[in-house]
């Protein structure tokens, strides 16, 4: 009489059978015998997160012939790559991502390489390989990693392979990122010498740390000057998903997780945009209600009054602005990086963010005004926060030092 199989797993998690948050994502696995006496490892299907007893009761309940099938000897990485890549539900952009990155660089590597024949050995090498190109991008060689895992982990989860070829195996190292911070100067210079039509926008970045995209999509409805509050809700868009075309949505880059974010707007930048509006009045523009998971054609669309158009009442393409606008005044005031380069527009939401830290805003409210985690903050502005040391270190020892011995006590 055949022994019934029992599930198992190999992997070394110390909560494997008490699977939770961030705890062990690996799927149950058994071994199953052949009609010829072979035993082959296969996984359970959708068994990431539940206990043994619940695997095995999954087991137990299989019918005869319902087992689970080994893993496919044929199947190449190419071909779970676009199996696993047409099964994307993030946004576009995120998945026009994950498309270059197996195009461009993971199906030359990887594509005809049988899927369930790829070893450690050889990703540890290919992981080497990609520390060791000079012309490869710290942070471009951790995206193609990022999307290996998931493809690998994908096909690991889906019975597709019997071993995981990239556990235990760290990926490429990425050192610390290093952004611009202008001076308060160097901010004023910029709206001084930028083209008058368009001045307000570099404040927008450095007043309220708005990104490149959500300053273009600052409308008339949003501004409360007696609050002294931006609102930011909207941003324009230039992708696949827009056409390529240049389209103001109600979405920002976080959503769903934040819909909307208020951040205080100093008195001169409610004064410029007063004068903005004044001589240059805001535009109608359709507007598209994103709504998440619903592709762009499916959503509703309205109208508002956009502030910030080009001369013939188009919105701003992000090609444009840098070309055109934000690197000739950088140029024309000798604005540059420690390696010569010219600092980006993101550089001005990195100076704000600094500048709140550095002067002891608290971290939730500073994340609360730039639409980030507290979690995210603290990982990028990690080098800031350690500063705060110098300036409440003092005070935080005072709190638990030795109290000093009153008179009374000394006396007696």
């Amino acid at each position: 009489m055949a022994r019934k199989p029992t599930v198992y797993k190999r992997c070394d998690c110390p909560d494997q059978n008490r699977p939770k948050k961030a705890g062990c994502n690996h799927s149950w696995s058994y071994n199953l015998t052949n009609s010829e006496g072979r035993r082959t490892r296969a996984s359970i299907p959708d068994s990431v997160g539940i206990t043994q007893a619940q695997a095995q009761a999954v087991l137990d309940g299989m019918t005869p012939g319902a087992a689970t099938e080994p893993a496919e000897v044929n199947l190449t990485f190419r071909q779970w790559a676009a199996d696993w890549l047409s099964r994307r539900r993030a946004k576009g952009t995120s998945v026009a991502q994950y498309e270059i990155a197996i195009r461009l660089h993971l199906n030359p590597r990887w594509g005809n390489h049988r899927i369930s024949a790829i070893r450690k050995a050889q990703v540890e090498a290919w992981v080497q390989e990609m520390e060791a190109n000079e012309r490869l991008a710290n942070s471009t060689a951790e995206g193609h990693w990022k999307v290996f895992q998931m493809v690998i982990k994908d096909a690991l989860q889906n019975g597709k392979i019997n071993a995981n070829p990239i556990y235990e195996v760290e990926g490429p190292y990425v050192g610390e990122s290093t952004s611009y911070v202008f001076s308060p100067d160097e901010c004023w210079a910029i709206y001084d010498a930028f083209p008058e039509r368009y001045r307000p926008i570099p404040m927008i970045g450095f007043a309220c740390g708005a990104r490149q995209g959500e300053a273009f999509g600052v409308c008339d409805d949003v501004i409360d000057p007696r609050r002294g509050l931006l609102t930011v809700r909207r941003q324009v868009l230039k992708t696949n998903e827009t056409g390529y075309k240049p389209l103001l949505v109600d979405r920002l880059k976080t959503s769903p997780r934040i819909n909307s974010k208020d951040a205080p707007m100093p008195p001169y930048l409610t004064e410029a945009l007063a004068e903005h509006v004044e001589r240059y009045p805001p535009q109608v523009m359709k507007t598209v209600l994103w709504e998440h998971k619903k592709k762009i054609d499916t959503c509703k669309r309205g109208s508002t009054r956009a502030l910030f158009v080009t001369p013939h009442n188009n919105l701003l393409c992000r090609n444009y602005f840098n070309e055109r606008l934000w690197k000739p005044t950088l140029r024309k005031l000798g604005i540059k990086d420690e390696e010569g380069n010219l600092p980006t527009f993101h550089d001005l939401r990195h100076t704000f963010i600094s500048t709140c830290l550095q002067n002891g805003i608290p971290e939730h409210t500073v994340a609360a005004w730039v639409g980030d985690s507290v979690e995210e903050l603290r990982r990028t502005y990690s080098h800031l926060l350690k500063d705060h040391a110098d300036t409440h270190g003092a005070l935080a020892a005072s709190l638990t030092a030795r109290p000093t011995p009153s008179r009374v006590e000394i006396a007696a």
